[in-house]
């Protein structure tokens, strides 16, 4: 049985740990967070610079790169659509359930009770990094970076860390805690939990248990490795959500790039919008001679700040559709993209492999009058200049 002063200093690392984690998950929530606050602009200059130095290099590009979309709004997969709408419920859930551990904790601590093995924690020991591994998968559909990806399954491992950290820590202060963990599961309840080591006291653990057992160095070993495994599981579930999302674009394919709808469209509207927009006379010049365009069809009234365009005066930047919108008016936003390290691809996919793009016209199209109604020069100070923001 350690001591007290092993398990007060137990103790206290594992606080420790605890808030850098926290503040390890605030960072990645953070970029969500300033986005959609008015001060995205002068935020995003502080993430910049990171994310630009993913970019320069082609092996570390696909970071930064979205799995989601967050610039359009229909597609034709409901799962996809869907996406920002499950990743909310889990993040506000996940948020919620933390803050009721919290209450728990703190009024047992106030009441100097024992260790509290009763509301959430009456079959799942560790329902407070639970609730956080869930804000965090929820993260990650709000903000589908591959890095954010990244960050979650760190800080999952973190928390399991520190939930086998403060295990020890109690089987040596509370007598009925190794009672307690035979009925409950880590993260799961007993009856739905694995029957690995990582669900039973430290005493308990079988020889060979998945992460616990033999020397520290097969520990680390089989941590790291597990670590790895589960992460390449995740990125690959991530990529499988981004080839089903591209898949499922309003999206029209032409010689020199790929014209992208942020609304549904069908093939035959976008080849008729794009042949309007590109007889504007402003066309030939902004457009001769370059290739892989990444090209923006929008509703004529919608203004998103990921995509450099004109803003009306007294018009606000938004991700939603403008209720009663007019079906025909559109307005084609012609954009040079840009690839991690400056290379474009070789298989000519531009949507695929692009992480930023640079703004070339503006062209206002009525598809009902067959015609252009207004052109607009790049704007000379985009909201997000030349940050790496998302493509699709």
């Amino acid at each position: 049985m350690r001591s007290d002063a092993e398990n007060g200093k137990g103790g206290a690392r594992a606080r420790r740990a605890l808030w850098a984690s926290l503040a390890f998950y605030v960072l990645i929530a953070f970029e969500f967070l300033y986005m959609a606050s008015p001060f995205a602009a002068y935020f995003y200059a502080v993430y910049g610079p990171g994310l630009d130095w993913l970019a320069g290099y082609g092996g570390t590009g696909w970071v930064i790169q979205f799995f989601l979309p967050h610039i359009v709004e229909e597609t034709r997969s409901v799962l996809i659509d869907s996406h920002e709408a499950i990743g909310t419920a889990l993040f506000v859930g996940g948020v919620a359930a933390f803050f009721i551990g919290v209450v728990q904790i703190y009024r047992a601590k106030l009441r100097r009770a024992d260790a509290v093995m009763g509301g959430l924690y009456q079959h799942i020991r560790h329902p407070q990094y639970l609730a956080l591994i869930v804000a965090s998968i929820g993260m990650a559909f709000i903000w589908p970076r591959y890095l954010v990806v990244v960050m979650t399954v760190t800080v999952t491992f973190v928390y399991v860390a520190l939930a086998k950290t403060e295990e020890r820590i109690c089987l040596g202060q509370y007598p009925g805690y190794a009672d307690y963990m035979q009925r409950t599961g880590m993260f799961l309840p007993a009856r739905l939990a694995p029957s690995t080591g990582m669900f039973l006291p430290p005493r308990l653990w079988p020889k060979g248990a998945l992460l616990s057992g033999g020397s520290r160095a097969s520990r680390l070993a089989r941590w790291i490795l597990a670590y790895v495994a589960t992460l390449v599981v995740a990125l690959l579930l991530a990529l499988g959500l981004r080839i089903h999302a591209m898949d499922s674009l309003h999206a029209l394919e032409v010689d020199d790039g790929i014209y992208v709808s942020v609304t549904a469209q069908s093939q035959e509207a976008l080849a008729a919008v794009a042949a309007i927009a590109r007889s504007a006379p402003q066309a030939g010049p902004a457009l001769e001679g370059r290739t892989h365009l990444l090209n923006y069809v929008i509703p004529a009234d919608m203004t998103i700040s990921e995509v450099p365009m004109h803003l009306p005066p007294g018009a606000v930047f938004g991700h939603r559709i403008p209720a009663g919108r007019d079906p025909a008016l559109h307005k084609v936003i012609f954009t040079q993209a840009q690839f991690p390290g400056s290379e474009p691809p070789n298989d000519g996919d531009v949507l695929w492999h692009a992480i930023n793009k640079k703004a070339l016209l503006e062209v206002h199209v009525d598809l009902n009058a067959g015609k252009v109604t207004a052109t607009y020069p790049p704007p000379t100070d985009p909201f997000y200049g030349d940050r790496q923001v998302p493509v699709f």
